[in-house]
């Protein structure tokens, strides 16, 4: 199943008709609730579940595009990490050999990078792009980390990295099937939810998340309880954003005040 999609005039056009397409399109709808259950997902609804989670970028803050980092081997591609410390660390590799240039990290929701990493759509860049998982969570699990099948390393983007996603049965019941992208947020998970942590068990599902995608479109189950669980990290990221992005309000409108700086185009409209 592919997503159509116009021919964008940039990358975030690009991810707005991703975005909107997903927001737009229908579920497929069976005579009932109860018969329709136990079927595969389309791909809006795959994107849809991980929407929830953010994935980042390294933009250009005069253009608001996102900006080629390095991939493997030194290959650049338009990149969407999962981690911000990733992120953070390929910007300031981009802010080194660019000095001149301003960049700041920007979001997109993960089913949507999933989507255009994959190249479920038209109208996207000629320049490769790929999805980075954490780095960390990588080295963690590099040792039990088994290669994709055959079949599935056939249809994904080569230039995507293995994708590490924790399952953990424990954890699961009827309504609910959390997925996690870090061991540390399946433990807090656990403790919240007031199992004594001692008791964690040792044993845990551990699942490449393009192969788990490729199955919930494949597979007949039912998917509704399926969740993913935005890390940590990624949520204290976008909070310090805002923060950030409140702060630098605060002062802009402070400048204007003092006529430092001139008011936004539409409040110079009004003032004329």
């Amino acid at each position: 199943v592919v997503l159509s999609m116009s021919a964008p005039s940039r990358m975030e056009d690009a991810e707005e008709q991703h975005a909107r397409r997903v927001s737009d399109g229908e579920a497929h709808q069976g005579s009932t609730d109860a018969e329709h259950h136990a079927r595969p997902l389309e791909v809006q609804e795959v994107v849809e579940k991980l929407n929830t989670v953010p994935a980042f970028k390294v933009v250009d803050d005069e253009t608001g595009d996102i900006v080629p980092t390095p991939g493997k081997g030194g290959e650049a591609c338009l990149c969407w990490y999962a981690d911000p410390h990733d992120a953070r660390v390929a910007l300031a590799i981009v802010a080194a050999r660019e000095p001149g240039r301003q960049l700041s990290l920007g979001t997109t929701p993960l089913g949507t990078a999933l989507a255009m990493s994959e190249g479920w759509g038209t109208g996207l860049p000629s320049m490769p792009l790929r999805l980075q998982a954490s780095s960390a969570v990588l080295r963690s699990v590099r040792d039990v980390l088994s290669p994709l099948p055959e079949r599935a390393a056939a249809a994904l983007n080569a230039r995507t990295s293995a994708f590490p996603v924790f399952l953990m049965e424990e954890l699961q019941s009827p309504s609910v099937a959390p997925v996690f992208f870090r061991r540390e947020d399946l433990a807090s998970c656990w403790r919240i939810s007031g199992r004594a942590p001692e008791a964690l068990p040792d044993s845990l599902t551990l699942y490449d998340l393009r192969v788990l995608v490729l199955k919930m479109m494949s597979t007949g189950a039912d998917w509704r309880s399926l969740m993913f669980v935005a890390p940590g990290s990624s949520l204290q990221q976008i909070d310090a954003a805002s923060q950030h992005g409140a702060v630098r309000d605060l002062e802009r409108q402070a400048a204007v005040a003092r006529g430092d700086e001139p008011p936004p185009l539409e409040e110079a409209a009004a003032i004329a």
